[in-house]
């Protein structure tokens, strides 16, 4: 067969779908013929086609491949390449196997190793037909069964889909090495995690009844829940093993034998593990198993923990013992009695004022430029990084462009590109380096900046897209910059900001502007706007007398602006209610209620003002609020508008709390540095900061509280009556609360503590039932009060003093009038 002439016809073979075609070539080829084609067939599949197109062709190029492939690996490379590595999950293993024998490759065992560990992990579309491809493989070549957790993963699918269940666990050559694999990948939780019905034929109950009549695989999955819930991981990983652990009904025996696994479960595992290694085992005390001083060991851990049912379930337990062993009831009531420690007194102290540091000096050479570019675009997305880039770039495009263009250069196409930020700043270096091959739709957000009027409102809007978020204003900025540098560029940017918060000294945005209208050119529409926005909102009077020498449109302008009030937006609370119809689904789920604010911009106000000082909000929450990217951004874009800043980042904030998301938090922090008006965004972003889940946003959001006490700008009734209003309508956490709250009492805002705390309690005592954890905002509120005095209580919570009873909630009540009255 003359190679060239073997090749086209192999080609053409592949490009009609024909795989008998394909096979009968190979039958006729020789080994170099194969080879030499190999080369081209493996190019082809990578080349994008029409999806139908690929996916028609898929088997017959599959077949190709792997019949003229020299070794095991080019042949996995080449299947697992551009779209054909979706077209395996209909490949015929039938041909595949011809061709193999066919050639009697040396590495078919390889092959199948390789092929198994590249199967899919995520159950979608089309997965069992590419497990039964491996499948095939495998059993032909009679290699070592495959453990990883891709092909763990597809074999769980495959005998929970089977007719039956338990015929296909029995039947399979891979139950045995498999069994052992499900406790030991840690991403199989999911997989395992399917409903228990007694009638159930899936999976796990199969698993089961296979234990029942085995006792080696009953002794694996035992011990195999218990070495996996010890290994940790994400609750939603982990239910899967508790599950299965319950439905197992370990015995007494079987728990006593792992006591020492449930007893450090109780001590580190999250509540559910905890609950589930306890009621282990109380089974095996019962039972007469346990010994006394274990059983005082895991008491000890119990009622350690923060978790009142567990803590409540141990105080059950421990009075069970008392009554059944006499003899240690003494030690049971020392245990019972807890230790002698008290919640530490918070001690009023003085807040540290926030103060922003200076944005350090410019870059004074192209090397320091590179240096820092190189940061940058490595992920140093901090204001002074980027405001020195942005700066540097601008004043050496006019220098000496051409070494900035060499200096430039190498670094365009490096560095972790940063979200939706990446395109811009690529165009920007890209116009610094005297080329411009930005797309088409880049070219005409381009020429929305081209112009040498003020830039449209509607024109930033279709900059933005659908996409949210202040640090946005930073990719409209890089947009004019990326049009501008080639058509009109000036020495130096107005907006580079003086401090690392994003403010700019009124005296330095005079000094540049004297300096353009002596060299006779304007700043940048968008540029001069942003250099208008970080301007603080009081002005020397001398600064704002030299202003009116300014002759400058730009000048006039700026005179206009520091010399009356600054313009605020109108904030409109409004409240959000849960679609009713709304799905189940946990990307579409919404809170029952939530509060945000609607803003309306002053009158007057420039383009980029007006843009992002008008928030609209519908009647319902949003499920997917979007993230906070880069806050300190957010926070610089208009650091003397926190109210703007919070109103923005309000829906992402609030579903922290409300939906348990996280991340963003840090922005509350930023919040402090800035200026501006304390109103209800500002109240609302700390209220819903204070009841976050994750950690890192409750500090951020009390390192907010505490920066606020300092200024004197912190509405802490304010903020109270948020917290406790959400919290009694059951959107917020009050543990959460207390957390945080106490955090900031620790850290010396001890009269700010008192006063958001008892505002927080009037709503909260007004329910009938108390919300968890009420009690211990209530003693938090004792303890701030006993620590920096009591004016006054407010009258709800004073009645409170005089219910009947003895709950913990009311004898702090009682505790509380007390101080007041003394």
């Amino acid at each position: 067969m003359n190679a060239a002439a073997g090749a086209d016809e192999l080609r053409r073979a592949v490009d009609a779908a024909d795989v008998a075609a394909v096979v009968d070539w190979l039958r006729q080829a020789g080994e170099k013929q194969r080879r030499a084609a190999f080369a081209e067939l493996a190019a082809a599949a990578r080349q994008t086609e029409d999806w139908q197109v690929s996916q028609r062709r898929a088997a017959a190029r599959t077949v190709a491949l792997v019949g003229c492939a020299s070794t095991a690996k080019k042949a996995v490379a080449a299947l697992h390449r551009g779209q054909l590595r979706w077209g395996l999950r209909a490949a015929q293993p039938g041909p595949v196997l011809e061709v193999l024998r066919l050639r009697q490759v040396p590495w078919l065992a390889e092959f199948a190793q390789l092929m198994a560990d590249r199967l899919p992990v995520d159950g979608s579309w089309g997965a069992t037909g590419h497990w039964q491809f491996v499948d095939v493989l495998v059993r032909e070549s009679a290699c070592a069964v495959p453990t990883g957790e891709a092909f763990v993963s597809c074999w769980i699918d495959a005998m929970r889909y089977a007719d039956d269940a338990d015929a296909a666990l029995r039947d399979s050559p891979y139950t045995a090495a498999m069994v052992p694999m499900l406790f030991t990948h840690d991403r199989l939780g999911s997989r395992l995690d399917f409903e228990y019905q007694p009638d159930a034929r899936g999976f796990v109950p199969a698993l089961i009844r296979l234990g029942g009549g085995d006792a080696a695989v009953r002794r694996m999955l035992v011990e195999g829940c218990r070495a996996r819930l010890l290994r940790g991981g994400k609750p939603g990983e982990l239910r899967a093993y508790t599950r299965l652990h319950e439905a197992l009904a370990v015995t007494a025996q079987e728990a006593a034998a792992g006591a020492g696994d449930y007893l450090r479960l109780v001590e580190a595992g999250s509540s559910p593990v905890a609950g589930m290694a306890l009621k282990a085992l109380r089974g095996v005390d019962e039972a007469g198993l346990l010994a006394w001083d274990t059983l005082r060991e895991v008491a000890e851990l119990a009622l350690a923990r923060p978790e009142k049912t567990l803590v409540k379930g141990q105080t059950t337990w421990l009075r069970q013992v008392a009554r059944r062993q006499p003899e240690h009831a003494a030690e049971v009531a020392a245990l019972l009695a807890g230790p002698a420690s008290a919640a530490p007194e918070p001690v009023p102290a003085a807040l540290p004022v926030p103060v922003a540091a200076p944005l350090g000096p410019p870059l004074g050479s192209l090397a320091e430029l590179a240096e820092e570019v190189s940061a940058l675009l490595a992920g140093d997305r901090s204001v002074p990084t980027v405001e020195r880039v942005l700066a540097a770039l601008v004043h050496w495009r006019v220098q000496d462009p051409e070494a900035l263009a060499r200096t430039v250069r190498p670094l365009v196409d490096t560095g972790a590109w940063w979200g939706k930020l990446a395109e811009r700043m690529r165009a920007v270096l890209r116009a610094v380096t005297t080329v411009d091959p930005r797309p088409d739709r880049l070219r005409q957000l381009a020429a929305l900046f081209r112009g040498d009027g003020a830039t449209q409102t509607q024109l930033l809007r279709r900059l933005r897209g659908n996409s949210s978020g202040l640090h946005l204003v930073l990719a409209a900025r890089l947009a004019e910059m990326s049009a501008q540098l080639g058509r009109q560029p000036v020495p130096l940017l107005m907006a580079t900001p003086t401090h690392a918060n994003g403010r700019l000294a009124p005296a330095e945005l005079l000094r540049r502007l004297e300096q353009a209208e002596r060299d006779g050119w304007q700043p940048w529409a968008l540029d001069f706007e942003q250099a208008l926005l970080r301007l603080p909102r009081e002005t020397d009077p001398q600064v704002a007398a030299a202003a009116l020498r300014l002759r400058s449109p730009a000048g006039v302008t700026f005179a206009r602006w520091i010399s009356g009030p600054t313009a605020d937006p109108v904030s409109r609370p409004q409240e959000q209610l849960a679609d009713p119809r709304q799905s189940n689904s946990w990307w579409e789920r919404q809170p029952p209620a939530r509060r945000v604010v609607a803003l309306s911009p002053p009158n007057h106000a420039g383009p980029l003002a007006r843009e992002l000082m008008t928030i609209v909000r519908d009647d319902r929450p949003t499920p997917s609020p979007g993230r906070i990217e880069e806050p300190q951004l957010w926070a610089a874009a208009l650091p003397s508008h926190r109210e703007v800043v919070a109103a923005s980042a309000l829906p992402v904030l609030a579903a922290n709390a409300d939906l348990d998301y996280d991340g963003g938090g840090l922005l509350l922090a930023h919040l402090a540095e800035c200026a501006g008006p304390v109103g209800p965004a500002v109240n609302l972003a700390l209220a819903y900061g204070l009841a976050a889940r994750a950690t890192a946003d409750r500090i951020a959001a009390v390192d907010g509280l505490l920066g606020l006490a300092a200024t004197g700008d912190l509405d802490a009734a304010a903020v109270g009556r948020e917290l406790g209003e959400l919290a009694a309508a059951g959107v917020l956490k009050v543990n959460r609360v207390v957390s945080a709250l106490d955090e900031a009492a620790q850290a010396g805002a001890v009269a700010a503590v008192w006063q958001l705390a008892v505002a927080a309690l009037v709503p909260l005592v007004a329910l009938d039932k108390a919300r968890p954890a009420t009690a211990d905002l209530m003693a938090l509120a004792v303890r701030c009060g006993r620590a920096c005095g009591t004016a006054q209580l407010p009258p709800e919570v004073a009645a409170l003093a005089d219910r009947g009873g003895s709950s913990r909630l009311v004898a702090h009540a009682r505790e509380l009038r007390a101080l007041v009255a003394a």
